[in-house]
């Protein structure tokens, strides 16, 4: 191949931009262990299920198909926090692949900016170091383009499998499935989608009123949705988000944005094939107005988006099409390096591998009863020790709730304050404990926290 050389070493840089201090920056907080417990629990009592990750709030539920995909990864780390977030870089890594073959099928002139944005673009990056549920959501999308290609009716089935997979790592992503088929109008590959959400209405027939189709449709709409003129006014602020998500810079997001509405006129006027990208990816940010500006809402658009920059044209779209890629390109090389150095109470793995050892050993050695842990007297804003008490659960130890303090006879406070300064606290979760005893103070290896013992009496 002409370019092999390059493409090597831009899947280097790729694997780099990936698992470079993936230790001590791979997001994981409540929801990453609450998977990682249940991935254990299905790892040990070998039981299929269709119920994957649950909202914090308990008002909705995904299906299960993220466990599947980083239960291999989880196992090869013996429930470590590191595993699923290998599992994310190896699903990215192959994202990143297809994303560039998909690219330059497309436009097989860009093969080289189309391997660099699949490498660095920040988006990608992050979703390939951070094992959260809807960052899978890409692979499949990109896996039924592929699949697409081909003219037999059993690729166009797999293609809508692929398609409708999308929706089981978030329910959004059943706006770009609903217009590809809309688009495409083909049988097989709406039979295929719908094949692949028939678990949600099984599930839901079998359990009313059901977890999934109808918290679907109701989860996280505020009363913003009920104002037509409110959600009018709402656009142009999704889709500046939208845009500040791809570009990473406000400056290259004005820039960029005022380059996608002059590219956007040129496929409409010029009535370019790419048109139809316009409108998918479009289509799938204009949801946004009926939810929060969160990450997850633009990851159903983010495939169509690309591949609509992408796409081949003629004479002006070219250019503008060659600069919004060079804009893209540049917001990644400015900001990459951001993804390597996320808070360490968010993203720290050996805080919280560490921080968990010490507190299973020393309720092990001194077969505590009643212990209760809390994270006081640090930038970590849940007190109450969620991601803790589920890593511990991969133990097989267990604290006692953190509503029942009052109860508890011991307390492992996870810090970086001093005894003083925990004594002083006016947290609700040293009520008991201020004036008790400290067993025993422990630094976490390799950061500046540590782990103090206050017993009760």
């Amino acid at each position: 191949m002409k370019y092999k050389w390059i493409l090597l070493i831009i899947f280097c840089l790729a694997v780099f931009a990936r698992v470079y201090r993936l230790d001590v920056s791979s997001h994981f907080e409540f929801d990453e262990s609450r998977d990682l417990v249940n991935m254990h629990q299905i790892w040990v009592e070998k039981k299929i299920t269709l119920v994957g990750p649950i909202s914090e709030d308990r008002g909705h539920a995904y299906s299960s198909l993220t466990y599947y995909m980083l239960l291999p990864f989880a196992v090869l780390f013996n429930f470590d926090p590191i595993g699923p977030a290998a599992g994310a870089v190896f699903w990215g890594l192959v994202t990143a692949g297809m994303l560039t073959w998909v690219l330059a099928k497309i436009n097989s002139k860009w093969l080289i900016p189309a391997a660099i944005i699949s490498a660095i673009w920040v988006p990608l990056v992050i979703t390939s170091r951070w094992a959260w549920n809807p960052n899978l959501l890409m692979f499949w999308f990109l896996a039924g383009i592929i699949l697409e290609q081909k003219p037999q009716w059993g690729f166009k089935l797999a293609a809508g499998v692929a398609f409708g997979l999308m929706i089981h790592h978030h329910y959004l992503a059943i706006v770009p499935v609903g217009l590809w088929i809309l688009w495409k109008r083909n049988l097989f590959t709406a039979a295929g989608a719908g094949l692949a959400l028939l678990p949600f209405l099984i599930f839901d027939l079998r359990h009313p009123p059901g977890i999934f189709i109808m918290r679907m449709i109701q989860y996280n709409q505020g009363p913003l949705s009920q104002n037509p003129l409110h959600l009018i006014q709402q656009i142009p602020g999704v889709f500046t988000y939208f845009f500040d998500y791809v570009f990473r810079l406000r400056f290259l997001t004005i820039i960029g944005g005022s380059v996608i509405v002059f590219l956007g006129i040129w496929d409409l006027i010029t009535k370019s094939r790419a048109r139809m990208w316009l409108l998918l990816w479009a289509g799938s940010v204009l949801p946004i107005v009926f939810y929060n500006n969160n990450v997850q809402y633009v990851l159903p658009a983010l495939p169509g988006f690309i591949i609509w920059v992408f796409f081949a044209r003629k004479g002006k779209g070219i250019i503008l099409g060659k600069l919004l890629s060079a804009l893209i390109i540049t917001g990644s090389i400015l900001t990459v390096a951001n993804t390597w150095h996320e808070a360490d109470w968010e993203g720290n793995l050996q805080l919280d591998r560490g921080g968990t050892q010490i507190i299973a050993e020393q309720i092990k050695t001194q077969k505590l009863v009643n212990p209760n842990l809390a994270v006081l007297g640090s930038p970590d804003i849940f007190t109450n020790g969620n991601k803790f008490r589920n890593l511990l659960l991969v133990e097989n130890i267990k604290v006692k709730p953190y509503e029942e303090y009052f109860s508890s006879d011991n307390l492992f406070v996870v810090t970086k304050a001093d005894i003083k300064a925990l004594r002083l606290d006016p947290a609700a979760e040293m009520m008991y404990f201020r004036n008790g005893p400290v067993k025993g103070v422990w630094n976490i290896p390799e950061t500046d926290w540590k782990v103090v013992q206050f017993n009760r009496y």
